[in-house]
């Protein structure tokens, strides 16, 4: 359809180019143009042929063929309201032969290489048609005809308008042969990273469906693994259904399978949505970072401004799921900020980009602790104390939290000082 396009935008540039140019009158000058329109009805009828699907390759084939020896028969007749009949000469000038590169740089759009060279291979039947149409034209000559092999001979026959110069037949058809290969060439070359950027994109999309934006980016954009392990401050954020045995009691697989899926699908569009890695679905649950693979200063903020959109989206889903007469689906987040070693974990058949530390345990932590404090969401003081004294958006996000005290986290000596939903 581009190919259609470009040519029929090519052609109407020539039309007014004639119209502005042409030393023709009266029926003569309209019948000029209409030759022109001619290939402009042919262009129409590939884009028509294209966006209805009805364009097989050999009809592509077919189209080249039609063009250029239409344009060879309109080349070498004369108009039937002319009554000068135009000499050989004239009829051979180059300026018409460029013509022919129109339809060249059509194939060229069309990105097939075969297409590019036969439609070269056409063109050049095509002008050694005229020529050899031209030369047994009664009167005309050529160059071999002269009795005087010489310049001075060839420039002495050049003024008689019956004198055809070969030499000038064969550069045409070098010329031509040279920039049907060429183009192939560029056409092959450019329809091999056409391919590859398809291919590059089918990987990023395939990636996609297990890794999170920003890390599928980077994996899509390079050969190798991760750089070496790190250590860094992330947020880490743990979300699980609350109850999720009851709720699957009596369900089938079917809507076991159909409850994940929707929840997921919300839960991890948040993650998205704030700039988190999502690292791993763990059955009803999920563990997202935020500062991965790269940390920024808004990686608390972040992680905070993401469990309230799980929050919201959820509730969202319940008033759904109850005007449906489905029962309410809960949910325990917990939130921690601090360091952990990031890296890929695995082996080389299956290498995972992970975070572990205590930071992780501590957040895993604070998910299961939210049934005991009855809230939907536990934040470690440490996330609290990385946003104290930062710009308005980030208090109004700890504006929604209340401080519960001290809690004990099992696995550390020390107790948790932690935060929850103010309401």
């Amino acid at each position: 359809m581009l190919a259609a396009k470009v040519r029929i935008a090519a052609l109407m540039l020539v039309i007014a180019w004639q119209v502005v140019e042409s030393p023709e009158t009266g029926l003569n000058y309209y019948y000029n143009l209409l030759e022109i329109f001619a290939f402009v009805v042919l262009g129409a009828l590939q884009y028509v042929c294209a966006s209805r699907q009805f364009y097989p390759r050999v009809l592509s084939y077919v189209f080249v063929v039609i063009d250029c020896l239409l344009i060879a028969v309109i080349f070498s007749t004369n108009s039937p309201f002319d009554g000068i009949v135009m000499p050989p000469s004239i009829m051979m000038e180059t300026a018409r032969f460029l013509y022919f590169f129109m339809f060249l740089m059509q194939a060229a759009f069309g990105f097939q290489p075969a297409l590019v060279l036969w439609c070269g291979f056409w063109i050049v039947v095509a002008r050694l048609g005229m020529w050899t149409w031209f030369i047994n034209v009664p009167g005309a000559y050529t160059n071999f005809d002269l009795e005087e092999q010489s310049i001075e001979a060839f420039l002495v026959a050049g003024t008689d308008l019956n004198f055809l110069y070969l030499g000038y037949a064969a550069t045409e058809i070098v010329v031509v042969v040279i920039v049907s290969a060429g183009l192939a060439v560029v056409v092959a070359r450019s329809r091999s990273l056409a391919k590859n950027r398809i291919s590059a994109e089918r990987t990023r999309s395939s990636l996609a469906r297990y890794f999170s934006p920003n890390v599928a980016d980077r994996l899509s954009q390079s050969d190798a693994p991760f750089s070496m392990p790190r250590q860094q401050r992330v947020a880490v954020l743990f979300a699980d259904i609350v109850g999720f045995t009851k709720l699957c009691e009596t369900a089938s697989p079917e809507d076991v399978i159909g409850l994940l899926r929707e929840y997921h699908d919300r839960l991890g569009q948040s993650v998205f949505d704030n700039g988190g890695t999502l690292d791993k679905y763990i059955g009803d649950g999920l563990m997202a970072t935020f500062g991965t693979p790269d940390p920024t200063p808004d990686d608390a903020a972040h992680a905070l401004d993401c469990a309230f959109d799980m929050i919201d989206a959820l509730e969202k889903w319940n008033t759904e799921r109850q005007a449906a007469g489905i029962a309410r689906v809960s949910v325990g987040i917990g939130i921690h900020y601090g360091l952990v070693v990031a890296g890929d974990i695995g082996n080389d058949r299956r290498l995972e980009y992970s975070v572990v530390g205590d930071a992780v345990n501590i957040a895993s932590r604070l998910e299961h602790m939210t049934r005991r404090l009855g809230t939907p969401l536990a934040v470690s003081d440490d996330l609290v104390r990385s946003l104290e004294g930062s710009d308005g958006k980030n208090r109004r996000l700890l504006n929604r939290l209340k401080k519960v005290g001290e809690q004990d986290v099992r696995g550390r000596a020390a107790p948790v000082l932690v935060w929850t939903l103010a309401c």
